[in-house]
């Protein structure tokens, strides 16, 4: 009698921790500081047995979502003993280089992989797996499944295969543009569930650079600035809320939602030039958002970007700055000589899941790091009397005002 789907996935849950799948053939490259990386191996192993040939920095640390450990003194310290099968790890490294390296193999053959997915539109992308299966082993269900969230799984979206061997690709449909899913293929097979490598993929935006209006104010660099915050459809509104390096709205803003700490100012892992307010002593000495990191040109695309500290003095330099109201919004207008202008919303900030100070004060992010306290970031602020650039605490959540040095032909 044909096995049903329910009956196949009871199956997978009973089965899955004495699963004995090869792990995959995957080359993992570990950049300087930090490295989110997924275990594609479906055993538990040892973390020493795990890493195989490849030896760690005096000095670096790896952690799952629960604990971390060290390397120290030829050996792994802390409360990561083991890893484990569908697990991501953030691995934090020394070396001031990149290097290559591939976890160790379990003794099995059968083993699924992740294919890198390939014609990705705004909507849409082809995503794929392998499946090598072992003789008298039988694949009962493949696919693959996708997310948001980094190591997605079967409790996340995920279309089956018809194939039982060999390679197959889905055609996933009804994706958000701008956004990046996370992918993995797997299959259950008499040994249980096993789960691919992760392959991820952002699609496309579905709106040019050319569709964001933007103001020539004559500037001497030449930059042109546009007429909308990130986010918003009109000059009045105040658009998304970004904390400093991170790229999407959420509910709450503090440390212990920032993505780059490990819950506190002193612990930061990237973007940290001053080692008292890194992560273990970690230094990257980078001061300037790259554009993976920058709110503007995930959201807008690679034409934009946000604008450095001294592009808002640039602003402030070449223009005339008065207090108004646009359309019944407060703000601040910009007045270049050529006779543009440019206004920005007093769209205040956002701490916790408070939005403080809207309709009074202006907050807009640079994409400049504080070189010296380095968990704080430049700004541009307007309160009714004053207006310039500050540092503010990087998790405090502010609108951005997106830069471009021109258009495309």
């Amino acid at each position: 009698m044909r096995k049903s789907f329910l009956y196949i996935m009871c199956l997978a849950a009973m089965m899955v921790a004495s699963m004995d799948l090869k792990a995959q053939e995957v080359t993992i490259t570990l950049w300087p500081g930090c490295n989110w990386i997924s275990y594609p191996n479906s055993e538990v192993m040892s973390i020493t047995t795990a890493f195989g040939d490849f030896i760690p920095m005096e000095g670096d640390i790896i952690k799952s979502q629960n604990s971390s450990s060290l390397y120290t003194n030829g050996f792994w310290m802390g409360g990561v003993a083991n890893l484990v099968p569908g697990w991501g790890y953030k691995y934090y490294s020394k070396r001031t280089e990149a290097v290559d390296f591939a976890f160790a193999q379990s003794s099995s053959s059968s083993m699924v992989t992740t294919a890198e997915p390939t014609e990705i539109t705004t909507t849409s992308a082809v995503v794929g797996s392998t499946v090598t299966i072992e003789e008298g082993n039988h694949v009962f269900v493949r696919g693959v499944c996708w997310d948001m969230e980094e190591m997605p799984t079967m409790d996340a979206s995920h279309m089956n295969s018809q194939a039982v061997a060999g390679s197959q690709t889905v055609t996933l449909d009804g994706l958000a543009p701008s956004t990046t899913y996370y992918v993995r293929a797997y299959m259950v097979t008499d040994n249980g569930l096993a789960y691919g490598n992760q392959q991820s993929f952002t699609t496309e935006s579905g709106i040019s650079g050319d569709n964001h209006a933007y103001v020539d104010l004559g500037l001497p660099s030449g930059l042109l600035w546009a007429t909308c915050n990130v986010g918003a459809d009109t000059p009045e509104d105040y658009g998304d809320y970004f904390a400093w390096g991170e790229t999407q709205m959420k509910d709450t803003y503090n440390w212990s939602t920032y993505q780059y700490c490990m819950g506190s100012e002193n612990a930061l892992t990237k973007y940290c030039n001053n080692s008292s307010y890194g992560y273990n002593g970690f230094t990257d000495n980078l001061t300037t958002l790259l554009p993976e990191d920058d709110a503007a040109t995930a959201n807008w695309g690679s034409d934009w970007r946000m604008p450095t500290k001294a592009e808002w003095r640039e602003l402030l330099n070449n223009t005339t700055v008065t207090l108004t109201t646009q359309n019944g919004v407060n703000g601040r207008l910009f007045t270049a000589s050529n006779g543009n202008s440019l206004f920005l919303p007093a769209s205040g900030c956002r701490y916790y899941g408070t939005l403080f100070y809207a309709g009074s004060y202006c907050y807009y992010w640079s994409s400049s790091l504080h070189t010296s306290q380095t968990d704080y970031a430049w700004y541009f602020y307007s309160d009714s009397d004053n207006y310039g650039t500050f540092v503010e605490i990087r998790n405090y959540g502010q609108t951005v005002r997106a830069v471009r040095m021109g258009l495309k032909n």
